[in-house]
């Protein structure tokens, strides 16, 4: 989909009323925008991202994300925010699916994406899984802290899988 860069600019100010706290105004600015483009896939994300991570209305995010991928399914962002809402919810193998997809749209972050798969299989006890994905996402940053960071991650799970094997024995 096109951008539409007015929208985009509106779109950016309703953020940063997000970051400052004040999020009845981030999200009446956003709905106002619904007004003068509803199919706008960004704007969708946006507002999925806004009820994601600024209020407890998960139903508004995941209606949102799925708008936004429906209007635009080539990108990356709301199956990232999607995959996060079904995390939270622990619906792992939903959130992989989405995950797995976005992966696969125009210019993901294939870290983000690839670290929060690998958090999914580790929360349902898929370690193997969680590690491998792990690996992949350290392979693909060049961030010490980032490589640190998910290193540690595989530590977790090797833990995890090591203390599950001796508490069966």
């Amino acid at each position: 989909m096109k951008r539409i860069e007015w929208m985009e600019k509106y779109m950016a100010d309703a953020e940063r009323l997000f970051y400052e706290n004040r999020v009845d105004e981030g999200l009446g600015m956003l709905n106002n925008l619904l007004y003068e483009e509803p199919g706008y896939g960004s704007l969708h994300n946006h507002m999925g991202w806004a009820y994601l991570y600024y209020t407890a209305d998960t139903e508004r995010a995941e209606l949102h994300l799925k708008m936004a991928i429906r209007f635009d399914e080539s990108f990356p962002a709301p199956y990232l925010h999607l995959g996060a809402l079904y995390i939270r919810q622990g619906k792992y193998n939903e959130a992989i699916t989405w995950l797995k997809s976005g992966l696969t749209k125009h210019q993901p972050n294939p870290i983000a994406f690839l670290q929060n798969i690998a958090q999914a299989y580790e929360l349902q006890g898929e370690w193997s899984n969680a590690i491998k994905a792990y690996k992949e996402a350290m392979l693909a940053s060049v961030a010490e802290q980032e490589v640190n960071s998910l290193m540690e991650s595989m530590k977790r799970c090797r833990r995890k899988r090591l203390t599950l094997f001796f508490s069966r024995s």
